[in-house]
């Protein structure tokens, strides 16, 4: 019979000897597993082991699921897309290639290179120099010409950045990262002499690890940070679901254009103004019509397909607000000193266009035809009369938003020294908070109830409601919709889906 794995004999009986993989030992607490078979019989104990071998392999898998669990993988870093650049950030880039390989070769100079001999040390500072004079030349290295291209390439591999090296942002980085790096050739040759670094390129004079604007640019914040402050301020203030709707699109085109790493400090008015210049070519529902698209590659499709569709004028203002107030929030919590978005002319080209439709009224005809209606004309003659016959009533007479209408409290309805108004508000009588909600707060008022509502019977529902203690909404058979609102009727069109 062959041998079989897993099988130690001690003392004449039989134990199972199986090795727990490097990744388990630290769940399990130890390094093998050997427990007795309970038998000196060899064909016995081969074949209890081959039992024990199937067990102890569904043990360690499970333990593989259990620590998959506690411990996920960590999330792919997100792939900043970069296509526009200001002259200043890219100067930051390079500068920041630049200080960073000076502080590599004088870690390694202090590590390793100071026990080189004298001859090696020279030998070494001959072939850098040899390889400035290349560069310097414009010499090709394996096909590759030595312009600048090469660095840069790397540069952007290491900080997870895609740049194609025919957009504008490559051409403007690749002649910086070309003089970065014949700076920093010259200045490795200085400390391979034993010399202090001398600047040799006044784009770069100052320029070291440890530089203010170096260190600034490693820890200031950034659009994801922004992004998250926006998302924590939402739900901290409760606000609703069609504000945190409302900044899909901003969100989406900051990553997109910026880069979710993109330094605050760095986005200048000029980068402003070309991320607004891409708003305006976003054809309308990118996300759906260009699935899979950023929304730069949503836009060239566009162009491709002839398809002239672009955001509405109200859209991009709605985005511009968003951007704005986006920006407000850093300086709030002082990430940055100004708001690269302000600017009087950037404002006035989003006002709102005066070609624009306004937006659609209730005709004569639509108000007929509602009132008209089955629902109206048979509650008229006796039938309970519910929310669906008030609402459209309570903003025909007081011009509520039917959203205000709808969430009304019986207790909203009150009289006070012989005028009875509707107090449109978002807490109780109590002054305790409850479900409703205003769309501004300048909501908040007070509107006399009008006397056609009251001769058509709207008391005697208010009474009865009031009697009802189960329930203290006026009208508990309407429920909100998945946006926490009354979907109810539409302009110019047959009313709405009822809730």
């Amino acid at each position: 019979m062959p041998r079989q794995q897993g099988l130690l004999l001690r003392r004449n009986r039989y134990y199972t000897n199986f090795k727990v993989p490097l990744d388990l030992q630290a769940a399990l607490g130890k390094e093998m597993i050997r427990e007795a078979l309970g038998t000196s019989d060899y064909r016995e104990a081969c074949r209890n082991v081959v039992y024990e071998r199937a067990r102890v392999a569904a043990l360690f898998e499970d333990e593989r699921r259990k620590l998959a669990v506690l411990n996920p993988p960590q999330a792919k870093a997100e792939k900043r897309l970069l296509t526009v650049i200001s002259e200043r950030e890219a100067y930051q880039m390079a500068a920041r290639y630049l200080a960073t390989f000076e502080h590599k070769f004088g870690k390694w100079m202090q590590d390793e290179g100071r026990f080189l001999e004298p001859h090696e040390r020279e030998e070494m500072r001959s072939n850098v120099q040899e390889d400035e004079y290349d560069l310097a030349r414009g010499e090709e290295y394996k096909g590759q010409p030595l312009d600048g291209t090469r660095e840069l390439l790397q540069f952007l591999k290491d900080e997870n950045i895609e740049c194609a090296v025919t957009s504008p942002a490559f051409q403007t980085l690749r002649p910086l990262f070309f003089a970065a790096h014949l700076e920093y050739l010259g200045r490795s040759q200085d400390i391979l002499k034993g010399d202090v670094a001398r600047e040799r390129n006044h784009q770069f004079k100052g320029v070291h690890f440890h530089s203010p604007a170096i260190v600034e640019q490693k820890n200031g914040k950034t659009i994801n940070d922004l992004l998250e402050l926006r998302k924590q301020t939402i739900q901290e203030f409760k606000l609703s679901q069609k504000s945190a709707d409302a900044s899909q699109l901003t969100a989406r085109l900051l990553r997109e254009v910026f880069g979710g790493d993109r330094q605050l400090s760095t986005i200048q008015p000029e980068d402003i103004r070309q991320l607004f210049d891409l708003l305006r070519r976003i054809p309308p529902n990118a996300t759906m019509r260009y699935k899979g698209m950023t929304l730069p590659q949503a836009v060239a499709a566009a162009d491709k397909a002839e398809d002239q569709r672009r955001l509405s004028p109200k859209t991009l203002r709605n985005n511009y607000i968003q951007i704005t107030a986006l920006f407000n929030l850093a300086m709030g919590e002082k990430w940055i000193s100004e708001n690269p978005v302000k600017s009087k002319r950037l404002s006035r080209s989003f006002e709102d266009n005066a070609d624009t439709p306004p937006r659609p009224q209730f005709t004569i005809e639509e108000l007929n035809r509602l009132f008209r209606s089955p629902l109206h004309t048979e509650c008229s003659q006796g039938k309970e009369r519910g929310g669906r016959f008030w609402v459209p009533l309570l903003s025909l007479f007081h011009g509520f938003r039917c959203n205000e209408a709808c969430q009304l409290y019986s207790e909203d309805v009150k009289t006070v020294e012989g005028i009875t108004f509707i107090a449109i508000r978002e807490e109780r009588e109590d002054g305790s908070k409850c479900e409703k909600k205003l769309k501004t707060k300048q909501s908040k008022r007070d509107v006399p109830l009008h006397p056609e509502l009251i001769q058509l019977g709207f008391m005697d529902l208010v009474q009865e409601r009031m009697a009802d203690r189960s329930c203290p909404r006026l009208f508990p058979e309407l429920k909100p919709g998945n946006k926490a609102i009354f979907p109810i009727l539409s302009p110019s069109g047959s009313p709405a889906s009822w809730n």
